[in-house]
């Protein structure tokens, strides 16, 4: 009889008994971080998931019969701000907005009859959502009294109404420093 012991049996039974630690661990850690609602289109991901054609051919009638001009016009105490552009990882472009100042936001439109939503918001979190009043001013989308206090990429999310078979969804990135 030998009298060798051999430890590959309590090997198998700690890994199974880790992996179950672990998985457990992970179920406890995700609950303190739950999923944002993703808002590009303004709605609950389960609403866009059962509507989706529909809203794709919204975004089709939309931008069939209007334009929306995603760069934005940036106006500080009545100047217009030229225009600077910073590459974002990944080949995102983003404007760059002056921090802790008020400034206007004017997006081009070729339309004057339509509704709008408007979100301002922080990629990484939805902690700073901040909804916004967009007022229609001789077919230019006018953001006013914008101030953001904090640095670095912002994003404004625009849904634009126009009937129920017209909807316009974009997302406009703004670098403040």
């Amino acid at each position: 009889m030998q009298k060798n012991k051999t430890f590959w049996p309590y090997g198998i039974v700690i890994s199974i008994f880790a992996i179950v630690c672990s998985c457990a661990y992970t179920i406890y850690y995700s609950l303190d971080y739950p999923v944002y609602m993703d808002d590009y289109y303004f709605n609950k991901y389960q609403n866009v998931d059962n509507n989706f054609n529909e809203i794709q051919a919204a975004q089709a009638n939309f931008r069939r019969e209007f334009s929306f001009d995603t760069t934005p016009q940036i106006e500080q105490n009545g100047v217009v701000v030229p225009n600077t552009i910073q590459k974002l990882r990944k080949g995102k472009i983003a404007t760059i907005v002056p921090l802790n100042q008020n400034f206007n936001i004017k997006f081009d439109t070729n339309s004057t009859k339509y509704s709008s939503k408007i979100l301002l918001t922080r990629p990484d979190s939805s902690e700073f959502d901040r909804e916004l009043n967009g007022q229609n001013i001789n077919g230019k989308l006018t953001i006013s009294d914008l101030n953001l206090t904090k640095a670095g990429r912002w994003q404004i999310k625009a849904k634009i109404i126009v009937d129920e078979n017209k909807t316009g969804f974009y997302q406009v990135e703004l670098y403040a420093k």
